[in-house]
């Protein structure tokens, strides 16, 4: 079976391929300093929650939005590109 992305949500199979790897970190937004500092691209910043960002199951969406208990983990992650393009989550440890 050939690789694909764990980020295709439209084309993928459910629970094939690699999505993103994640990190606790002592300070989230000291870390996104310092990796932007190394060129690294940040593509979900801290303190953002959009809808359209959250790959959540179907019991998280009410009058389709997610709920607020979701948006709230959301806003403390955030997300940045590896140089290979692989997502990469930091989060509070």
């Amino acid at each position: 079976m050939p690789y694909t992305s764990g980020n295709d949500y439209t084309n993928a199979p459910s629970g094939i391929g690699f999505g993103h790897i994640g990190f606790t970190v002592p300070d989230v937004a000291k870390t996104i300093d310092r990796v932007k500092s190394f060129g690294y691209e940040v593509i979900k910043p801290l303190d953002e929650a959009k809808d359209e960002q959250m790959g959540v199951p179907r019991a998280a969406i009410e009058d389709n939005a997610v709920v607020e208990g979701y948006k709230h983990v959301f806003r403390q992650l955030a997300f940045v590109k590896d140089p290979d393009v692989s997502r990469v989550l930091l989060l509070l440890s």
